[in-house]
């Protein structure tokens, strides 16, 4: 009998020293928002345990996978960390955390913790308040750039609960359009329609116009041109009491909310004004062009983001200082703006000659100033075709002038 009582007594210390030594391999993907085609690198995943406070950590690659070998039993928690600049936030995701305050939307877990970029475990008007600063001025939020989900779990005999993966997403991007392996969001299409002329030091106006019909209710843009080579001084758009930067190369506009009144943009209409001067490193050769970034967001009426939708402005070109003339839309339907820069002033003759060289319209403007000049040229009694605009400046020095080819598409 003493035999089969030291023989349970072996046996009962071998299966405790089996449990005791008992462990698991931990490991899974850090996915954006959970999603398998958006694995994150060069996330430091954090293994603790919880009951001695050890750590363990791993930073995942290209394909998010992280791995912890012969992890012993013990009560854990797996937390990923990224301090890398994030991205993909727009005005959609400030609409979103809107109509999340106004119990219009609801949010998954993961839209849960990429919105709450103050870090008080609840969506207020704070969260919609910096996500808005962070498009207008580029702020930070004070979770810091990327968020990710945190688990707890136990690994014993029983196997409980070891998770295979976890979830993160850069802050603020609620609707989830970031991708880790590009960074970026492409550019919006903004076709280089005319040329503007103008020389190193000159004052100018630019437009980003519209190809399509439009009507918003809000609006996130952001704007990408040379600084080194352009000066913007003011931003001028549709809506009223919009906000706008001018920072490091990007012009940030915000606009409107979901309880705006829409404004509507007709077919090749200006969306954003643009006014400064090129600097003294504009120089003979070079050109500069205006591009809408691809954080930049439109929304509807409907609160969807606008889609399918592109846009053009004119290519500044550097020349020899001279009076240059330039339009906008070009083709047109009832009218027409001429542009004209001159660098003197005096009395302004306008003249349209048709194909045929006959002058089918002119208009006098007297005593306009040096610089930078705006006239509507009314084309309503025109028929379609092509036209020459002829624009002079009677100055006290001499005649100043330019011709500029036109065309009336209806």
């Amino acid at each position: 009998m003493k035999k089969v009582f030291l023989s349970l007594a072996i046996l009962l210390v071998t299966l405790l020293s089996v449990n005791t030594l008992k462990a698991e391999n931990v490991s899974g993907k850090v996915l954006y928002q959970g999603d398998i085609n958006r694995p994150i690198n060069n996330v430091n995943v954090v293994l603790t345990n919880i009951d001695n406070g050890a750590l363990q950590s791993y930073t995942t690659g290209g394909d998010g996978f992280y791995e912890f070998l012969n992890v012993p039993n013990g009560n854990y928690k797996l937390k990923g960390i990224k301090t890398q600049a994030g991205g993909g936030v727009t005005f959609y995701d400030a609409t979103l955390v809107f109509l999340n305050i106004i119990g219009f939307y609801q949010f998954t877990p993961i839209q849960f913790l990429g919105s709450d970029v103050n870090g008080s475990n609840s969506i207020t008007w704070s969260d919609y308040n910096l996500i808005v600063s962070h498009i207008l001025f580029n702020t930070g939020f004070p979770i810091g750039p990327w968020t990710f989900e945190s688990t707890t779990f136990t690994i014993s005999n029983l196997k409980d609960g070891v998770p295979t993966g976890i979830g993160g997403t850069c802050s603020g991007d609620v609707g989830g359009t970031f991708v880790p392996t590009v960074n970026n969001t492409p550019a919006l299409p903004v076709a280089q329609e005319g040329i503007i002329n103008i020389s190193g030091g000159e004052p100018f106006t630019t437009r980003i116009l519209t190809h399509n019909q439009l009507s918003i209710s809000g609006a996130g843009i952001i704007i990408n041109y040379p600084s080194e080579l352009l000066e913007i001084e003011s931003v001028e758009f549709k809506g009223a009491d919009y906000q706008y930067n001018i920072e490091n190369g990007q012009i940030r506009l915000v606009w409107g909310n979901p309880d705006t009144e829409p404004i509507n943009f007709s077919e090749g209409e200006t969306l954003i004004t643009l006014k400064g001067k090129s600097t003294e490193a504009f120089k003979q050769g070079m050109t500069a062009t205006v591009t809408l970034d691809g954080s930049t967001s439109l929304m509807s009426k409907t609160n969807q983001e606008v889609s399918g939708i592109s846009f053009a402005s004119p290519v500044l070109k550097f020349s020899n200082p001279s009076l240059k003339l330039s339009n906008y839309p070009n083709p047109f339907t009832a009218s027409t703006t001429l542009s004209v820069y001159t660098p003197e002033s005096g009395n302004a003759i306008i003249e349209i000659y048709n194909t045929s060289g006959q002058l089918v319209k002119s208009i006098t403007e007297s005593n306009i100033d040096a610089g930078y000049n705006e006239f509507n040229l009314d084309a309503s009694q025109l028929a379609k075709g092509y036209y020459m605009c002829k624009f002079r400046v009677q100055t006290a020095n001499g005649e100043l002038s330019n011709t500029l080819r036109i065309l009336k598409a209806e």
